[in-house]
């Protein structure tokens, strides 16, 4: 029996030493390695969104620079408080360019805003309609921001004989035509 008894344990033992192995070294690598993958998808994961976000980054820098850009023609457009009276020349040499006689040009209370003041002119101009429309073209290709608010287009009632000798398409307009100023860049604002 003593040979029984050896072998039995010699077989024991040679399976009881792959288990061990399997159970005290094998099995806790493995959970190990496992995790390792798992912690490794997950920063190659945060890899990828840092790469999204740099891609992303990239483009808000290029859109930025293009805003900033934008936002320079922009105060460019919009005059210093100082240069106001060159667009106010401008405006009634249009006029006098399209045959327009300017009635009025009355300054009204400047509007202050967030990064801009608007300065309202009441203006009454007569002429020719073509002139009027011609007018209001040319103010609306001028390289400054204007706004034109409240705009009626009448034609006057012929009371005298001197209004007799106006033309068919004699018309009077009354508007109020807002320029924008930049009240940082030049004098204060009346």
């Amino acid at each position: 029996m003593k040979y029984f008894t050896r072998q039995t344990a010699f077989i024991m033992i040679l399976l009881a030493v792959p288990l061990g192995a399997w159970t005290f070294v094998f099995k806790p690598r493995n959970a190990d390695i496992a995790a390792a993958r798992i912690d490794i998808d997950i920063k190659l994961a945060q890899l990828d969104d840092l790469h999204a976000i740099e891609t992303i980054n990239a483009d808000l820098e290029q859109t930025l620079s293009e805003l900033d850009s934008a936002l320079e023609d922009l105060r460019a457009r919009i005059p210093d408080a100082a240069a106001i009276e060159d667009v106010l020349r401008r405006i009634a040499e249009m006029a006098t360019e399209n045959q327009l006689v300017v009635r009025s040009f009355k300054r009204e209370r400047a509007v202050p805003g967030a990064h801009y003041t608007e300065m309202p002119l009441a203006t009454v101009i007569e002429g020719r309609f073509e002139g009027i429309h011609q007018f209001l073209h040319d103010l609306e290709s001028m390289p400054r921001i204007t706004r034109i608010l409240n705009m009626s287009i009448e034609k006057p009632i012929r009371k005298s004989r001197s209004d007799s000798n106006l033309p068919r398409d004699h018309v009077k307009a009354q508007m109020t035509i807002s320029i924008y100023a930049d009240p940082s860049k030049g004098a204060s604002v009346r």
